[in-house]
C-alpha cells in the first residue's frame, strides 16, 4: 500500500509538470523593445514616470496592489522618486524615445509554446507506472495472506 501510495505521489509531481518549450526567453522577449512606442504598445500607460534631462524612465507595477492602475490609458504619475515595488518593469529611454535599458523584478515574459503530444506520453507513461506499481503491491498483499493449514497437537 505504501508503494502505491508513493506512485500516486509519483503521477501527481510528473502532472503538475506540463511539457512546453521555451521560444523566446525573458531577455530576449524583453530586448525587442527599442523605443518608446513599442513599450507603450506592448504594456500601455506606465504607472510611474521619472524623467530626467536626458533621460525618462517609465515603470510598470504588477503588485497586486496596483495592478488595475498599471495599465490603464490615464496619464501617468509624474515622480521625483518610484515608489517600491516587489514586482515591476522599468524602462529607461532616451528624448528620442529610444530604449536605453530595462530592469524587471518579480516578473517573467518568457515565452513558451505548449507540446501537448509529449504531455499525453508523460500522462500515459505517469498511469502506466501507477498500474504496475498497483499490481505489484496487490500480488504482493494477496501473497502475505495465505492460509496454511497447520495441526495442532494439545498436550496433557
Amino acid at each position: 500500500m505504501k508503494n502505491f501510495t508513493k506512485a500516486i505521489a509519483l503521477l501527481n509531481l510528473l502532472l503538475s509538470f506540463g511539457c512546453s518549450k521555451v521560444v523566446y526567453t525573458h531577455e530576449q522577449v524583453m530586448n525587442t523593445y527599442k523605443t518608446r512606442s513599442a513599450v507603450k504598445k506592448q504594456f500601455g500607460t506606465p504607472t510611474e514616470r521619472r524623467t530626467g534631462d536626458s533621460t525618462e524612465e517609465w515603470l510598470y507595477s504588477y503588485d497586486r496592489k496596483s495592478a488595475g492602475i498599471a495599465h490603464a490609458d490615464t496619464l501617468a504619475k509624474n515622480v521625483a522618486n518610484f515608489s517600491n515595488y516587489q514586482k515591476f518593469v522599468l524602462f529607461n529611454m532616451d528624448t528620442k524615445g529610444n530604449v536605453l535599458g530595462w530592469q524587471c523584478q518579480g516578473v517573467d515574459f518568457t515565452k513558451r509554446e505548449s507540446q501537448p503530444g509529449k504531455t499525453v506520453a508523460l500522462v500515459a507513461g505517469g498511469v502506466a507506472v501507477v498500474a504496475v506499481i498497483a499490481i505489484i503491491s496487490a500480488n504482493s498483499f494477496k501473497n502475505s495472506f495465505k492460509f496454511v493449514p497447520t495441526i495442532m497437537t494439545v498436550r496433557k
